[in-house]
């Protein structure tokens, strides 16, 4: 399905961006997730070469979640990195600004597996740092986007905490984008899911609590290799496998 309108979500990780994603999905639109498919690389490089930053892209319609994590281990938040050029670059797109209040927000990062540590570890910086930066961040970010586009007709404040998606659905159908309603899942109730890749990644979930939370290195190497048997394509398993079997030669518990 086609739109000559391009949706960007321009907020923050764990605040709704992947049940968009797969609404947009569900009622046959073009989505990209991250770096799934490889777009918030190519739009960093984009960027970097003076390219149109969805050069590559130009057929999806959808763009959800525009950050990745590199080989590194690494969070790198791109929507960030090429907010100004895409509103300069897209004046006719539509901008939804996904968010939670601050406080639920860190908590959600603070209690995804591996967040917190992988983020103490690229940023060297304690826990108590490491929440400060995050609060940080969404304070100057927020107030960028909000500055830049609060008052524009394209833009929707999506409070993933107190606004339904039935709003968001209205505002996209004033523009011709045309979603049923009823294939919209919360992602706590995808659990029945039948989509492959859900379950895969809840294996990897699972890896990264036994890893970072548990410090039980083998359980978490057998259930990545589970998850990567399933999906080979995936680079960061098979980094994170390699690493984690360095790592388990001259293992300590932690």
């Amino acid at each position: 399905m086609e739109n000559s309108a391009r949706v960007y979500l321009i907020g923050f990780d764990l605040s709704g961006g992947l049940g968009l994603h797969r609404y947009f999905i569900a009622n046959g639109y073009c989505s990209t997730f991250g770096d799934e498919d490889g777009f918030s690389t190519t739009a960093l490089n984009n960027l970097q070469n003076g390219l149109p930053l969805v050069t590559g892209f130009e057929s999806c319609q959808f763009f959800t979640q525009i950050q990745h994590e590199n080989e590194r281990g690494q969070f790198i938040y791109t929507h960030e990195q090429i907010f100004e050029e895409l509103v300069e670059e897209e004046p006719h797109a539509l901008f939804i600004f996904n968010y939670l209040p601050i406080d639920e927000w860190v908590e959600q990062r603070k209690n995804c597996y591996g967040y917190l540590p992988k983020s103490m570890q690229s940023l060297h910086l304690d826990e108590e740092k490491v929440i400060e930066y995050w609060r940080k961040f969404y304070l100057t970010y927020y107030d960028k986007v909000v500055s830049r586009l609060g008052d524009k007709e394209n833009y929707f404040a999506y409070n993933h905490a107190s606004n339904s998606v039935h709003e968001l659905t209205r505002f996209l159908a004033r523009y011709g984008v045309v979603l049923n309603e009823a294939k919209f899942e919360p992602i706590a109730e995808i659990r029945g899911s039948t989509e492959p890749r859900f379950h895969i990644q809840n294996i990897r979930e699972a890896a990264l609590y036994f890893r970072y939370h548990r410090f039980d290195i083998d359980t978490a190497i057998k259930l990545l290799q589970e998850a990567e048997k399933h999906q080979p394509c995936r680079y960061y398993f098979k980094d994170e496998l390699k690493k984690w079997k360095l790592e388990k030669t001259t293992w300590k518990s932690e």
